[in-house]
């Protein structure tokens, strides 16, 4: 017989049991979610249990007691509660459901589970020293609750019809709600709008979606709002500007948005709606509008948003309203044909004090512009340009005018392109030269040597130019050393354009093909195929990534210029070689030997005036 100094009392139960066979539970653990689990109680493997672990030696869900060395230990005799028999049913019923396991495998038991008649009737077990002990698991008494434990059966069961959703967003102050939503991309935005009422409402305010619009800056997307101003209806001396430019938020940025999409969309040559390609859909087609008024082949252009200036072989210069097509002036100055042309675009938006403006009357400002000329006649006409709204005739084409400044004199031979900048002048000639002026003062900077033939295309940028010749080379050069920094070789025949962008170099030649390369390596990273005669033009955004060609095969093809892949051609536009092309954000314009411009135009129904 033992010792009262040999027993230990069973908490909660009027039982006791020899010390030797007693194990001291440990604290509960703090729950962190660096352990690889997640245990209420605290698990030792070292000391077995009724019910084995599993394989991966994470613990089965025990009934709730006691844990001793043997296993559960309970009373030394009859339970002194009267069980429920309502209870025991309800427990028979969930311990079958249990014992059957998912709906995908019925009749298949899980295994280590006691069965229901344990749970009712209790259990009789030996021990390894021969001592007999009667278990009830269905009046075993909880957890003593002195360490905050939950019971075995709360830890594992969770009644889901219990689980309510607290909307965090929608009880945050406006201005926090918005600061979060800020954060997500579009498709979250778009799911935000389906939760509930004040979750579309706050989904749909115009600062998510201008943050939205932002993003994609670096996809080429781009708002001025200054295209957006609207003239002030009263003077006022408070301010010297004659336009009121709206403040951010006061643009739509919902419709911003969709619209900018919808254009992107136009572009490509499978139509697609939300992300999936539509099955049997034809492209859409820009709207084509010719343009006539040379007298002879149109060499080269440049346009803005609202003109496009041509040169011609009929030695003249055209400008043309964008929006309809009508010749707004006729410049004259060249005694041979106008080969190229470069001008400060949409100069009447911006606003000077150095005089890049002079007041006409009241009510209309003729303001200031820049533009330069190449000829055959191996001249450079340097233009002082002047445009003034309308004089209202409903056109809204406004006016505009054009007188010489100054002749640049130096070329031997006709010249053949220019570039501008804020600080230079550049120009290339067939004499196989390029040649560097000061904007500001129109004096010679300096002249680069080194190309066999002539130059026919040059592209500028960071005090950086890059020739293009008919030697078939491509050299780099630098204005302020005056030093040739490197030379590009690859293509098999001469090479006729050129355009120089952020880190890219893009080039056609004779040989029909384009070729992509990095301009701080010299190494070609890729090279079109596709024209099947001279590429006579081209020019690309490398943002967008997008690159448009024109060739003397009378063809203007859109690439992605990343891939090498085409996506759009354009045939029957010009019915004889082109000469020029360039293009935005909505539309492609084109000139050629046929005396037509021509401008296919992406945007038709669509409000981008606010696009750059």
């Amino acid at each position: 017989m033992l010792e009262n100094d040999e027993l230990e009392q069973v908490d909660g139960a009027f039982a006791a049991v020899p010390r030797a066979l007693t194990v001291t539970r440990p604290p509960s653990p703090t729950p962190s979610f660096r352990t690889e689990s997640y245990s209420i109680i605290n698990w030792n493997p070292e000391y077995p249990s009724a019910y084995a672990a599993s394989e991966e030696g994470a613990p089965y869900c025990l009934p709730p007691g006691r844990r001793t060395v043997s296993g559960y230990y309970a009373f030394a005799g009859p339970s002194p509660l009267k069980p429920s028999r309502s209870l025991t049913l309800g427990i028979a019923r969930i311990w079958d459901a249990l014992r059957e396991g998912s709906p995908g495998k019925k009749n298949k038991r899980r295994p280590s589970l006691p069965s229901v008649s344990v749970w009712r009737d209790g259990v009789v077990t030996d021990d390894e020293d021969g001592i007999r002990e009667f278990i009830d698991y269905l009046n075993m008494p909880p957890l003593d609750g002195e360490e905050g434990e939950l019971i075995d059966d709360e830890a594992c069961f969770i009644n889901v019809t219990r689980i309510t959703g607290t909307d965090i967003v929608g009880h945050l102050p406006v201005e926090l709600a918005l600061h979060l939503l800020s954060y997500l991309d579009l498709p979250a935005i778009l799911a935000c709008l389906r939760v509930s009422r004040r979750w579309s409402h706050l989904a749909r305010d115009n600062s998510v979606w201008r943050t939205l619009f932002q993003r994609r800056e670096s996809d080429g997307w781009r708002a001025d709002l200054r295209r957006a101003a609207k003239p002030m209806p009263i003077r006022s001396s408070l301010s010297a500007s004659r336009l009121l430019v709206p403040a951010p938020l006061e643009v739509d940025w919902y419709g911003t948005y969709q619209t900018r999409a919808e254009l992107d969309r136009r572009w490509t040559a499978s139509p697609t709606i939300a992300g999936t390609e539509t099955q049997g859909a034809a492209a859409w087609e820009p709207k084509v509008r010719r343009i006539s008024g040379h007298k002879d082949s149109v060499y080269c252009l440049e346009f803005d948003s609202q003109r496009i200036i041509t040169g011609s072989r009929d030695r003249t210069i055209k400008v043309w309203s964008l929006k309809t097509g009508r010749c707004l002036a006729t410049f004259s100055g060249h005694r041979g044909s106008v080969l190229c042309l470069k001008f400060d675009k949409d100069w009447d938006l911006e606003e000077g004090d150095d005089g890049s403006w002079c007041e006409d009357d009241a009510q209309r400002i003729w303001r200031r512009g820049f533009m330069v000329s190449g000829s055959s006649d191996c001249s450079i006409c340097v233009w002082a340009l002047y445009a003034r709204p309308g004089a209202g005739d409903g056109s809204g084409d406004g006016e505009v005018a054009a007188e010489m400044a100054a002749v640049l004199r130096g070329h031997s031979g006709g010249v053949l392109d220019l570039r501008i900048d804020s600080r230079w002048i550049v120009s290339c000639s067939k004499d196989a030269l390029i040649r560097v002026w000061n904007r500001k003062t129109l004096q010679l900077h300096c002249t680069f040597r080194g190309h066999e033939g002539p130059v026919n295309a040059i592209g500028m940028q960071d005090n950086k130019v890059v020739s293009a010749s008919g030697d078939g080379r491509m050299m780099l050069w630098d204005i302020t050393s005056g030093e040739r920094l490197r030379i590009f070789e690859g293509h098999d025949r001469g090479l006729a354009c050129i355009e120089f962008k952020d880190d890219y170099i893009v080039s056609g030649s004779n040989d029909c093909k384009i070729k992509v390369w990095q301009a701080s390596t010299g190494m070609c990273l890729r090279t079109i195929v596709g024209h099947d005669l001279l590429v006579r033009a081209l020019t690309f955004d490398p943002r967008s990534g997008r690159l448009v060609s024109a060739s003397y095969d009378k063809t203007v093809k859109v690439w992605d210029m990343h891939t090498g892949k085409m996506l759009r051609e354009f045939r029957g536009c010009h019915v004889s070689h082109i000469f020029d092309v360039k293009f935005d954000h909505c539309r492609i314009v084109s000139t050629s030997h046929d005396q037509k411009v021509v401008v296919l135009d992406f945007s038709d129904g669509l409000d981008v005036s606010l696009f750059v």
